[in-house]
């Protein structure tokens, strides 16, 4: 089954980081078919040479002429992947070498999956260095139960079906929120889902992490998701407020104390 890699990239990334999430890729015990990636505005220098020194067989660069953010820069590379299956990472996080020889074989054996994540283990400086697995559900039902509540994909771990993601409307600019919103899109859509219960990549917590999670800004954007959620009939009105009473006011919270919330409910030792 051949498949797309889409990462996307922009000037402020640390270029060891995104050497070691290259790295990674061809690492892999089944190598993607091609490599989709999309430069959101000018890189650094140093970024550039990692890109240089990545020879991969089959390499597709979108230079985007400025910063657009990750959603419409998503959107650019999903647009330009010449493949069905479209596997997405984050430039600073580092895939386990079975990733997507796990995730193939899950499409594998039941055709009518659209959309395929998996466990993610957090860590700080290396990958021996484990913070907390962020956990999500495994089946269908479950995932659509836990879609209510928040994003039921380790996001950095996914692999879907282009045609699927096109068909609703592909990745759009939403600040925070953009794959959450195009799972949901898909999902009202009637794609079927899946999480592998292993950890498939090692997800890369920086220390401002939860200090961008917090504010106003990041309010607005909550609140949009649920707003989605609810004219998607995700949701109902009762979910809808309960989730914005439980959600909104964490986001005042001091980042250490949002850090501990956030470790306490949505990950697991």
């Amino acid at each position: 089954m051949k498949f797309s890699l889409l990462i996307c990239v922009y000037a402020k990334e640390n270029p060891q980081y995104f050497s070691q999430c290259l790295d990674s890729v061809m690492a892999q015990t089944v190598l993607p078919d091609e490599a989709v990636i999309v430069k959101d505005g000018p890189l650094t220098a140093e970024l550039e040479q990692v890109l240089e020194n990545f020879r991969f067989k089959n390499t597709n660069i979108v230079a985007l002429p400025e910063n657009v953010t990750q959603g419409p820069g998503r959107a650019a590379g999903v647009a330009a992947a010449q493949n069905e299956l479209i596997a997405v990472m984050d430039s600073d996080d580092i895939c386990l070498p079975d990733r997507f020889e796990k995730q193939l074989e899950m499409f594998r054996a039941n055709p009518e999956l659209c959309l395929i994540g998996g466990q993610a283990a957090e860590f700080r400086a290396e990958p021996g260095d484990m913070a907390v697995r962020r956990a999500v559900p495994v089946s269908h039902a479950d995932i659509i139960r836990f879609a209510k509540l928040r994003n039921p994909f380790n996001s950095m771990t996914v692999m879907f079906r282009r045609g699927e993601a096109l068909k609703a409307g592909n990745y759009r600019y939403f600040p925070w929120f953009e794959d959450y919103d195009l799972w949901a899109r898909m999902i009202k859509n009637g794609a079927k889902c899946a999480n592998h219960p292993d950890a498939l990549v090692y997800a890369r917590v920086g220390a401002g992490m939860y200090g961008r999670r917090r504010g106003r800004t990041y309010i607005r954007s909550e609140w949009r998701m649920q707003k989605t959620l609810r004219d998607l009939e995700l949701i109902s009105r009762a979910e809808l407020l309960r989730n914005v009473l439980a959600r909104i006011p964490v986001r005042i919270l001091p980042p250490k104390w949002l850090s501990a919330v956030y470790n306490t409910f949505a990950r697991r030792r």
